[in-house]
């Protein structure tokens, strides 16, 4: 079992999940008392369409726009021009109309917030959209669970359920009670059925949902089963973990003599994630490069030598190695879009195969959605994860 370690660096905070004692996972939040728009819910305002690029641009308050990709069929949203103002879910919009979006990206360099038509509410147990009905599971889950959760839910026969999609997550897997989960559903079809209620007679920028704090957030998104115990020195975060997790091992670390940080080498982590070269075991390395594009990574055989019949084996085990490390960085520096990877050449077919199976099997792990494309006629490998949030550097820039 891992430890997920929660410390402040700079003017933030930095989770990091160990797996024997290497980070598996890195993730940077806003202080509690900070303000942050990712998962909020309004009613906004639009301010333009753009048909080109199948966008609309959204004001959500009186400073702040907002970017709305139109791929959605399903919208709530207020027609302005039609006769007594009155409210539909339709798949058009026009000027000055008011729709209800949740903001699902964060502003990135000269980008605006990414918002979405498509509303959801992620808890610990389960998540909840507002377009769609039935109940889903995660795959990790076993079909005795989900047999015994569909059981619990049948039986606790929750008003409203119907009305939603509702998607079981793997924490569930923990639970002997359902207790938990059935109360989640109930909280989030509260939330929707108000909004559905009421979003026709509200005001441009009313603020229908906050999400939790981001860093609440961040551990309801981390299977349970992946740690032990969560350790913080920071008492406010401390506080509200108690306050959240009250059945969760938690540990308040107060040692004048010995940081937190220092205790678990994080600065060093954290400048060996921010670096461009990274060390593999069996002694070659990866170089990775972000550009403007796409993000390059060159694997390299380094000080791993070998002679004669050996040394296909030797290639495809630093491939097979540099494939996990790859996945992991990815994850770590929560690098996004297109991604090149250029590993050793091989000759065989065979072993070209057997890497892009390892590579696909560790890029499931990744909570972030990544697809793994294709090897090209050159032997670059293709994959592309899913935007949702900065790089980690882009936070930590002056400690690389």
């Amino acid at each position: 079992m891992g430890k997920l370690v929660i410390t402040r660096q700079k003017d933030r905070l930095l989770l990091i999940l160990f797996d024997e004692n290497k980070p598996y996972l890195m993730e940077t939040a806003s202080l509690p008392e900070e303000e942050n728009l990712l998962g909020n819910i309004y009613l906004a305002r639009v301010k333009d369409i753009v048909a080109g690029i199948g966008a609309a641009f959204l004001a959500i308050s009186a400073d702040q726009t907002a970017y709305l990709p139109l791929e959605q069929k399903e919208m709530l949203v207020v027609d302005n021009k039609a006769e007594g103002g009155q409210s539909s879910t339709q798949n058009f919009l026009r000027q000055e109309d008011r729709i209800v979006v949740q903001i699902v990206g964060e502003a990135l360099k000269t980008k605006q917030p990414t918002a979405s038509a498509k509303l959801t509410l992620t808890g610990q147990y389960c998540v909840c959209s507002f377009f769609g009905h039935g109940i889903l599971f995660s795959k990790k889950l076993n079909a005795e669970k989900k047999q015994q959760i569909s059981e619990a839910i049948q039986t606790a026969a929750i008003e409203g359920r119907k009305k939603y999609q509702f998607t079981v997550r793997t924490n569930a897997e923990s639970l002997n009670d359902f207790s938990p989960l059935l109360e989640e559903m109930r909280s989030f079809i509260k939330i929707f059925n108000s909004i559905n209620d009421t979003y026709k007679h509200r005001t441009c920028y009313t603020c229908f949902y906050h999400r939790e704090t981001e860093i609440i957030n961040l551990i309801k998104n981390i299977s349970i089963s992946s740690y032990d115990e969560i350790v913080t020195d920071e008492e406010e975060v401390f506080k509200l973990l108690k306050k959240t997790f009250p059945d969760r091992k938690l540990r308040h670390y107060q040692d004048d003599m010995l940081s937190l940080s220092k205790l678990y080498s994080i600065e060093t982590h954290l400048k060996e994630a921010l670096g461009k070269k990274v060390w593999l075991n069996c002694g070659g390395y990866l170089v990775i490069e972000p550009t403007e594009a796409m993000v390059v990574i060159d694997v390299n055989s380094g000080k791993a030598e070998s002679k004669g019949k050996k040394s296909r084996d030797y290639i495809l085990k630093i491939n097979l190695e540099a494939a996990r490390e790859v996945a992991r960085q990815l994850r770590i520096r929560n690098y996004s879009g297109m991604i090149m990877v250029d590993f050793i050449n091989m000759d065989s077919s065979e072993d070209n195969q057997k890497l892009l199976t390892t590579l696909e099997a560790c890029l499931k792990d990744d909570k972030t959605k990544t697809r793994l494309v294709d090897m090209t006629a050159l032997g670059i490998v293709e994959i592309t994860r899913k935007k949702s949030s900065k790089p980690l550097a882009d936070y930590f820039r002056k400690m690389e």
